[in-house]
């Protein structure tokens, strides 16, 4: 079962990568290119964005209407572009390590390894690095960071 849900973690990474970033901001929405980077190790993996605006996002994707959609993660970094002055969820997705997060707690267990940000200029940096904690975040430029329960208020 583990082989099997692994399996389609990877085909859904694959067939979202192809899509790129979701332009379904509102209209009045500036966007800036943010840079999101990892270290070597989390080479696999990817970035999924969910907007936060109306509270906390569910970590779907398909029909979710606030997911955003997802860049590879890469060591050079990879732009993506977010919206100013909107509160973003911004999840590191591993496929190994999917099958455990939801084992674990599901979605509590997810937005602990996610951050929220709202990026306010041109600039921002997002890096992810995987410490003794879990996904540690890393963030420069302009750009305002909350944990992603802030939601939850």
């Amino acid at each position: 079962m583990k082989c099997v849900t692994t399996a389609l973690a990877v085909i859904a990474l694959s067939l979202a990568a192809c899509t790129g970033p979701r332009r379904a901001y509102r209209a009045s929405d500036s966007t800036v290119d943010a840079l999101v980077m990892v270290e070597e190790a989390e080479r696999n993996s990817a970035f999924k964005f969910y907007d936060a605006s109306d509270g906390c996002p569910s970590y779907r994707d398909g029909t979710n209407k606030k997911y955003m959609g997802m860049v590879r993660a890469k060591e050079e970094g990879a732009p993506f572009p977010l919206p100013v002055g909107t509160p973003v969820h911004v999840f590191l997705f591993n496929p190994k390590d999917t099958h455990l997060l939801l084992a674990d707690g599901g979605l509590k267990s997810v937005r602990k390894r996610a951050a929220q940000v709202t990026v306010t200029g041109e600039g921002a940096t997002l890096t992810a690095t995987r410490g003794p904690e879990g996904i540690e975040w890393t963030f420069t430029g302009p750009v305002k960071v909350e944990p992603a329960s802030a939601c939850e208020d």
